[in-house]
């Protein structure tokens, strides 16, 4: 299986440490181009966490609204701060879905 940009996995990145986003199962968001994601090298991916409506966005969150081809449940803020790298086991993971627009089309 291919990993591409713009796809969505659900893993656990722990560990963690101070404050990046614990280790419980995420969403995250493949960032890195397709040409990297080929190759048996890790993979850079922004993790997401729900999102309160009600609670203050930052600059830094990418908001995304759950749809049936993206696989969210929540309203899910993608922290564009807190970067991985995460290897490509983590294709493994049975639930993925997808982002579409300009982040998916390189």
């Amino acid at each position: 299986m291919t990993i591409l940009r713009g796809e969505l996995y659900f893993v656990e990145l722990g560990p963690t440490r101070g404050r990046e986003i614990d280790a419980k199962r995420r969403p995250v968001l493949v960032i890195s181009i397709n040409y990297i994601n080929r190759k048996q090298w890790v993979v850079t991916v922004i993790p997401g966490k729900t999102k309160d409506p009600a609670d203050r966005s930052y600059k830094e969150e990418a908001l995304v609204q759950q749809t049936p081809s993206n696989g969210l449940t929540n309203l899910t803020a993608f922290r564009c701060d807190q970067l991985k790298a995460v290897d490509h086991s983590f294709r493994q993971a049975s639930d993925r879905g997808c982002v579409r627009g300009r982040l998916a089309t390189h």
